[in-house]
């Protein structure tokens, strides 16, 4: 579309001041060019019912009518004067470009790159104190991927945050499956990182209004990879592995038998391990994923591991169970699957599912407990792993075959 064809619109509206719930609401001056819109403060308050909606002025009945009027004409000159000054010059006519000549580049424009880029540095101050490192990384990762995909598709390394709309997500989101190889799920969680940051600048008065609204985030569901008791046992007794393999193995055990995450297990200590009500010993925790506080009292099998690595030369500042890092892990332990003839790809988030399934919901531990013990901030979250395994739901009804077999009159028998 060539400039001629432009079509070009000032509107000034009253943005109702929900918080301070007093009557009164902030004027701001919205450009349009071809349905592409950029709105600014132009600091002036007013109240309600004070507001002609239809022209876009101030009542003549309020007192400031006349100073805040003249103040709206002001403003609708600078933006047409901006608007023809960048026609001219033959420079890019957008509305964000208009508001930057009305302030005269003299305000620093709010941009999506930058915020995220503060709001990750806020979140890392936070750490231990409301955010976790493993959020802030998340975020970290968030970020990388943002600058890719806006450097990938607009050729810039940022852009304003009036500019974030609809299709931008959509781009953002084919970007993450087609780039980065995300599933559907994966994309999401990216989007809805972005929309946190998003909810921010707004909660700031740096936008108006979220391009979320209307998007709808929505996760697929799916069912998490599990083992069944069988193939627990095959892994269990698997011998003539490497060093290396077998720790690996014993530190996806002891997952098995605590529901303990990667990072939750590398960081565990002695110190964690105490006596609980029963008199028996218990993993008393905090995840880092949510600050929750979990406690699971510690089967034999875990116990074992845990007096096995006791004295073990690679434990360092008195830590439980030793581990190499996530990448290495998950690599041996596709090595121990193969070996162990599963051809499920195993890797360490797996033990924590098979703690929820096979070692406790499939042998009658309530919901409940489970959902304690693992740390859950929610039991909805648990009910994730509440879809019994196949094993569990075929002996049971191996037994209820057998009670209405019992039940059943003998053949031939007949009431008198």
């Amino acid at each position: 579309m060539g400039k001629s064809n432009q079509t070009f619109s000032i509107l000034f509206f009253l943005k109702k001041n929900w918080r301070q719930d007093n009557g009164s609401g902030h004027i701001y001056q919205r450009i349009t060019i071809n349905g592409r819109k950029a709105a600014i403060s132009i600091n002036r308050t007013i109240s309600v019912d004070l507001w002609d909606v239809h022209k876009g002025v101030a009542k003549p009945k309020g007192k400031d009518a006349e100073e805040i009027n003249a103040h709206i004409e002001a403003m609708r000159n600078k933006a047409y004067n901006a608007y023809t000054r960048l026609l001219e010059s033959n420079k890019t006519l957008t509305p964000q470009a208009i508001i930057d000549e009305i302030l005269g580049k003299t305000e620093r424009q709010h941009t999506l790159i930058s915020f995220f880029e503060k709001h990750n540095k806020m979140m890392q101050s936070s750490i231990g104190a409301g955010a976790t490192y493993g959020n802030y990384k998340n975020f970290k990762t968030s970020l990388k991927y943002l600058k890719e995909f806006v450097h990938s598709k607009y050729k810039c390394d940022d852009l304003p945050l009036t500019d974030i709309d609809k299709d931008f997500i959509t781009n953002y989101y084919l970007f993450l499956q087609r780039n980065k190889n995300c599933h559907h799920n994966g994309a999401i969680k990216q989007l809805q990182r972005c929309k946190k940051v998003i909810s921010l600048a707004i909660s700031r008065g740096l936008i108006l209004r979220s391009p979320f609204i209307n998007y709808r985030l929505k996760f697929d569901p799916y069912d998490r990879i599990i083992l069944t008791m069988d193939e627990l046992s095959t892994i269990e007794n698997l011998n003539h592995l490497s060093t290396k393999q077998q720790l690996t193995l014993d530190s996806f055990l002891f997952a098995c038998y605590t529901g303990l995450s990667f990072i939750d297990a590398k960081n565990l200590t002695h110190s964690n391990i105490v006596k609980g009500i029963d008199d028996n010993l218990w993993i008393v925790t905090r995840r880092q994923k949510s600050n929750v506080k979990a406690r699971v009292p510690l089967l034999p099998k875990a116990l074992q591991l845990v007096e096995k690595y006791r004295d073990h030369p690679k434990m360092k500042e008195n830590r439980v169970i030793p581990l190499y890092s996530n990448q290495k892990t998950n690599d041996y332990l596709k090595e121990i699957a193969n070996l162990a003839g599963i051809a499920k790809p195993l890797s360490y988030s797996v033990g924590r599912h098979v703690f929820a399934t096979v070692v406790t919901l499939s042998n009658g531990v309530p919901i409940e407990t489970v959902s304690k013990a693992l740390g859950h901030t929610s039991i909805r979250t648990t009910q994730i792993y509440s879809r019994v395994v196949d094993e569990k739901i075929a002996a049971d009804f191996a037994k209820l075959r057998n009670v209405l077999d019992k039940n059943q009159p003998d053949e031939g028998s007949h009431n008198p």
